[in-house]
C-alpha cells in the first residue's frame, strides 16, 4: 500500500509518543517469564506488523504477534488500545492537512489490521480456553478426595461445550443457558445444598454463576449473527471466562472450609422424627431449621450442614461470651419452632458444643491440629444430649 509507506515515518513518530517504556525489575535476570518482559517483547512485534506494508508480511506478523499475546496473557483490549491510539494519532494528522484521499485508505488499513488482529486473536484465545480447560477437568479427576470439587467438573464440561459451539456456531448444540437447569446448578440449587448455606459464599457462587449464564446466552445469541464482530465475541468469552475461574476458587474454598471446620456442630434430634413422621416430615424440620439460621446468624458467618443431622456454624471474629449467647438464642429459637407437616404439628429441639478458637500466630495450622478442634467440640455436643438435650455445652 503506497500511502502506508509514504507515512512510515510518521507512524513511527506516532508510536513514540504512546509507547510505554517499562524497565524490568532487577531481579528479573533470572526470571523470563514475568509480565512486563513480555509487554516489552509484545511491544517490538506490535512495531514490526505497524512497519510492514506487503500483505503476506501483514499476515505473519500478526500470526507472530498474537501467537505471543496469547501464551503470556495479554489482553485483546491492550493490543486494540495500541492500535487505535496509533490510528487516530496518524488520521487527526491526515485531517490536520486536509488529506482525504490518504484518509480514506489509512481509515481502511487500520480497519483491516483490527479485523484481522480481533479474529486470528479469538480464534487462538478459544484454542488456549480447550486447553485449560482440558487441563483443569484432568486435575480435579487426580484429587483423591474431590468434595465438592466433583460438582465443579460440572460446570467445567459445561465450559467446554459453550467453548466449542462458539468455536462453530452453526448449530443449536449450545450448552444449558438456564442457570438451574445445567448440571452445576442443579447441584447449587439442590434442597440438599441450601441446608448446607453458607450466608456469605453460597450468595457469591449463586450470582458469580447467574451472570455466567446471562452472559452465556447473549454469546450464543451474537455467535448466530451473520455479521458478528470477533472483537464483541472476545469481550464476553474472556469475561466468561474470569466468572468461571472466580467460580472455582470459590468452591475450592469451600471445599477446604468443609474439611477444615468442623470445630462448631450442632445436632437436630431428628432420627426419631425421621422414623416417626416419614422423610417428608424430616426434610420439612431440615428446611424449617434452614430458614432458622439464615434468620439468626450475620452474612460472613458460615452455615454448613454435616452428615444427617448436624450442622456445622463457624462465626469468624467472634468472642466466647457472644458465640455462647448466639448458641442458647438459637437454641431457645428452635423449642419455640413448629412445622405444619401434612396436618401434624412437630416440635423439635437443638443439642449444640461450642468451642471458642482463640487466635495464635505460632500454631502450626495443620490435619493434627484441626481434628482436634474436631474431636473437642463433638465431646460438647454430645455431652449436651448426654445432659438432657436441648442443651448448649
Amino acid at each position: 500500500m503506497n500511502s502506508i509507506d509514504y507515512y512510515i515515518e510518521d507512524i513511527q513518530a506516532c508510536i513514540q509518543k504512546f509507547c510505554i517504556n517499562i524497565d524490568p525489575s532487577e531481579l528479573t535476570n533470572t526470571h523470563h517469564d514475568l509480565y512486563t518482559d513480555a509487554i516489552t517483547e509484545h511491544k517490538k512485534l506490535f512495531i514490526d506488523l505497524m512497519f510492514c506494508t506487503s500483505e503476506d508480511e501483514i499476515n505473519f506478523k500478526t500470526e507472530a504477534m498474537i501467537s505471543y499475546a496469547i501464551d503470556h496473557n495479554i489482553l485483546y483490549m491492550f493490543i486494540y488500545g495500541e492500535l487505535i491510539t496509533l490510528a487516530r494519532s496518524l488520521l487527526g494528522k491526515l485531517i490536520e492537512e486536509n488529506n482525504c484521499d490518504d484518509l480514506t485508505l489509512i481509515n481502511r488499513h487500520f480497519v483491516a489490521h483490527e479485523e484481522r488482529i480481533a479474529t486470528l486473536y479469538l480464534s487462538k484465545y478459544l484454542e488456549q480456553m480447550h486447553h485449560k480447560y482440558d487441563l483443569r477437568i484432568s486435575h480435579v479427576l487426580q484429587l483423591e478426595d474431590k468434595k465438592l470439587m466433583i460438582h465443579y467438573e460440572d460446570h467445567l464440561q459445561w465450559m467446554k461445550r459453550l467453548i466449542t459451539y462458539v468455536e462453530h456456531s452453526k448449530d443449536a448444540n449450545y450448552p444449558e443457558l438456564c442457570h438451574t437447569n445445567c448440571e452445576f446448578g442443579k447441584w447449587l440449587h439442590s434442597t440438599t445444598l441450601s441446608y448446607l448455606i453458607t450466608t456469605s459464599h453460597y450468595k457469591i457462587i449463586e450470582n458469580l454463576h447467574v451472570n455466567l449464564h446471562d452472559l452465556a446466552a447473549n454469546v450464543v445469541k451474537y455467535a448466530q449473527k451473520q455479521d458478528l464482530q470477533s472483537a464483541t465475541l472476545i469481550h464476553f468469552i474472556q469475561r466468561i471466562d474470569y466468572t468461571s475461574l472466580e467460580i472455582g476458587n470459590e468452591i475450592a474454598i469451600l471445599s477446604e472450609i468443609e474439611v477444615s471446620s468442623k470445630d462448631s456442630l450442632t445436632d437436630l434430634l431428628s432420627r426419631r422424627l425421621f422414623d416417626t413422621y416419614g422423610h417428608l416430615a424430616g426434610d420439612n424440620v431440615l428446611k424449617d431449621f434452614a430458614n432458622l439460621l439464615r434468620e439468626t446468624f450475620r452474612q460472613s458467618d458460615y452455615l454448613f450442614r454435616f452428615g444427617g443431622e448436624e450442622f456445622l456454624i463457624l462465626l469468624p471474629s467472634t468472642s466466647e461470651d457472644a458465640g455462647y449467647a448466639l448458641a442458647n438464642n438459637l437454641c431457645e429459637a428452635t423449642r419455640l419452632r413448629e412445622v405444619n407437616s401434612e396436618g401434624t404439628i412437630i416440635h423439635y429441639t437443638l443439642s449444640a458444643g461450642v468451642l471458642f478458637i482463640p487466635y495464635d500466630s505460632s500454631l502450626e495450622i495443620n490435619e493434627n491440629l484441626l481434628k482436634s478442634y474436631l474431636n473437642k467440640v463433638d465431646g460438647k455436643m454430645y455431652l449436651a444430649k448426654k445432659n438432657g438435650r436441648n442443651r448448649i455445652e
